[in-house]
């Protein structure tokens, strides 16, 4: 069997319901740019990024039902640090979207809300540390930034699994 090249993930596609009500929620809630928009046979496509190095980092593609169930369990935006997932939290709240769940899981702190047709969106940011998952714990957002990444530090160092995630990077690299 030959090796497989190295590669990078490159786009995601969504088989939508509503097309025009998606672009809206991924333009005005998660600030993507609709980079183009057409006819693909019998499909209305719409390519969306918020990098002008990717033409496209989401294509939706208005192919499903009404009624029909989505088949994504969650797409996950990384940020840079817990201020840009209050951001996104503040944002999710202001725009009314319900059932926004922020969570910490030791080795991310994110937050999660649905889009209109019920994928789950994940926005994180990764912490220095690893402890075995799935863990989940919610944050309260009345909290400051310092009072959740102290309650996040406290239970990662107490946790049997704990170790500092560039030690886990390690070992799975050399695996």
């Amino acid at each position: 069997m030959s090796e497989l090249p190295k590669m990078s993930f490159g786009h995601l596609g969504i088989d939508v319901i509503d097309i025009d009500k998606m672009i809206g929620f991924y333009t005005d809630v998660l600030g993507f740019k609709v980079t183009d928009r057409g006819m693909g046979g019998k499909a209305e496509l719409a390519f969306l990024s918020r990098n002008p190095e990717e033409h496209h980092q989401i294509v939706m593609a208005a192919t499903r039902n009404d009624g029909e169930r989505t088949t994504i369990n969650q797409i996950s935006f990384r940020v840079d640090d817990f201020k840009q997932v209050r951001q996104a939290y503040d944002h999710a709240v202001s725009a009314g979207i319900e059932r926004i769940e922020p969570v910490d899981h030791g080795s991310a702190l994110s937050v999660y809300f649905p889009d209109p047709e019920g994928n789950r969106i994940e926005v994180y940011m990764a912490t220095p540390w690893y402890i075995a998952q799935p863990h989940r714990q919610l944050i309260d957002f009345d909290k400051t930034d310092e009072e959740v990444w102290k309650t996040c530090e406290d239970k990662c160092f107490a946790d049997p699994t704990y170790q500092p995630m560039d030690e886990w990077k390690a070992e799975f690299a050399a695996s």
